[in-house]
């Protein structure tokens, strides 16, 4: 009996664990320069054309730094990871955090205007 449990377990979360590891973003559209919280980025859209990244450019002062604007039930999740300047950094993310979903939409088709070199 605890066998059987065990395989019934071990059907369920095997496939849960398959979808926790999906695959990195292709965020190739662009990169067009912005500002944001006073501070210069670099961004790129991605191919599930809903999620925005912004690279801080080398001169600004949140350098070395990546947020990321994904998608979310209640609209758009702003994440930072980086060791640049905290509060430009926080500057960035507050402005990013307030825009409108049809503002992030429009930034994601500036971002495809850049077409690349082939």
């Amino acid at each position: 009996m605890s066998l059987h449990i065990l395989m019934v377990v071990i059907a369920v979360c095997l496939p849960l664990l398959a979808v926790a590891q999906t695959a990195p973003m292709d965020c190739t559209s662009g990169p067009i320069a912005k500002s944001f919280g006073g501070s210069k980025w670099l961004v790129s859209s991605c191919a599930d054309e809903r999620t925005v990244m912004l690279r801080a450019m080398n001169d600004s002062p949140a350098f070395p730094c990546l947020i990321t604007v994904a998608p979310s039930p209640e609209g758009y999740n702003v994440d930072g990871r980086g060791r640049g300047d905290r509060q430009a950094t926080e500057a960035a993310m507050a402005e990013l955090g307030a825009m409108a979903v049809a503002d992030v939409h429009a930034l994601i088709a500036e971002t495809k205007q850049l077409q690349k070199p082939k």
